[in-house]
């Protein structure tokens, strides 16, 4: 409050107190209207999962349009894989009946860099015998599964003992390379249906993920997708890149050859054997989704024994790896259902000769000559002239 003089229309004056004018409040800001994003954001959230699910839809038809009649899921339907597939070698039938072998080999690299099937039949029995192998860089024991049933079985030939090589417990091990780049091989060696072996696929095919990824794919067929999207895409690029006449063709070839498994890396394609087995190896329950019934009963029936080969890993110090009490308990155990069975077992590890010097990258073996005249010398019993064999 503050005076103020203040004059009447009579002259008079006099001083008053005047309270003073309370001032305007200051004016509220403007409100403008929030954009509708903003105010529902679970909207936005809503159509882009509606998207994200709906969109891939549009595959199918794609697919159909692409392709035609959907290709089927093969002779394993169980790993529901819908692609073009490789033709069934019948060159090797054909080969073992001409050859009629007196041993076989089935395997994969642990096989073929160590055994010279040359060396083998010279030091063996008269030294002209013939040597045949079943063999894919890669593989696993559905291949050499396969190789045995289709192909050797096939033939009619009647060898005198097939080994099959293979390493630590790949042996029981059915999805060990059955998926991915290393299944296009067992093409070459199925049939348009093999139900025993895609009992085993499917009695691993359990879990929770692998139904979430079943119902994904069979929903948008992504699988499908894949097989003609990826190489419609490589070659779109390369025409790009180079149109020149051949130029697909060519970098399809350098690519087959500069990305397979034995070529990434020096060594490695002996390291991408590890199990795929994550857990503690355990023979007596993996005995019941493995091949090995499957093939001592193909054995037994058509009366062609077999030798199950374990090689040695790739020594420490000259010395063969460590052994854990897990895995001597499963090597104890297949040895025994082997044996018991009817089948051969012979171990590599911890054979003497055997030293670092032997081996060239990863577990392969640089020696063949070297390797094969031990092996025929361990093994003796099984190349000796007939009339001179006995059981090793």
């Amino acid at each position: 409050m503050r005076p103020r003089d203040v004059t009447r229309a009579g002259g008079r004056s006099y001083i008053a107190s005047v309270s003073p004018t309370p001032s305007a409040p200051p004016a509220p800001p403007a409100v403008t209207a929030p954009p509708a994003t903003a105010t529902r954001p679970w909207l936005t959230v809503l159509l882009i999962g509606l998207g994200a699910l709906l969109v891939p839809l549009l595959l199918r038809p794609m697919n159909h349009a692409v392709l035609g009649d959907v290709r089927s899921l093969g002779y394993l339907p169980s790993l529901e894989i819908r692609r073009s597939h490789k033709p069934f070698r019948q060159i090797d039938v054909d080969d073992l009946r001409v050859g009629n072998p007196a041993w076989v080999f089935i395997g994969d690299s642990m096989l073929g860099t160590r055994i010279d099937p040359v060396r083998l039949g010279q030091i063996s029995t008269t030294g002209s015998e013939f040597v045949a192998f079943l063999y894919h860089a890669a593989t696993g024991p559905a291949w050499w599964y396969l190789a045995f049933k289709n192909q050797l079985v096939v033939s009619g030939v009647k060898p005198r003992m097939t080994f099959i090589f293979f390493r630590d417990t790949n042996l029981t091990d059915t999805m060990f390379r059955l998926e991915g780049q290393y299944g296009v091989a067992l093409d070459e060696v199925a049939t348009a249906s093999e139900p025993e072996l895609d009992k085993l696929v499917a009695a691993h095919r359990k879990g929770g993920w692998y139904r979430v990824h079943r119902a994904v794919n069979n929903a948008y067929e992504l699988d499908l997708a894949t097989s003609w999207m990826e190489p419609a895409i490589r070659r779109w690029w390369v025409r790009w890149k180079d149109p020149r006449p051949g130029a697909i063709q060519h970098f399809e070839w350098n690519v087959d050859n500069l990305f397979s498994v034995d070529a990434i890396r020096y060594d490695v394609g002996a390291d991408l054997a590890q199990s795929d087995v994550a857990d503690v190896p355990d023979f007596r329950r993996d005995l019941p989704t493995s091949v090995l019934p499957l093939i001592l009963d193909l054995s037994k029936r058509h009366g062609l024994p077999v030798c199950f080969v374990r090689v040695q890993r790739r020594p420490v110090g000259n010395r063969p790896p460590e052994q854990f009490p897990e895995l001597q308990r499963y090597v104890a155990d297949l040895k025994s259902w082997l044996e018991g069975n009817g089948a051969c077992f012979h171990d590599d590890t911890g054979d003497p000769e055997m030293t670092l010097d032997l081996y060239e990258d990863g577990d392969h073996v640089g020696d063949r000559r070297r390797y094969t005249e031990i092996f025929r010398k361990r093994l003796d019993p099984l190349f000796r002239p007939l009339d001179q064999a006995r059981t090793p």
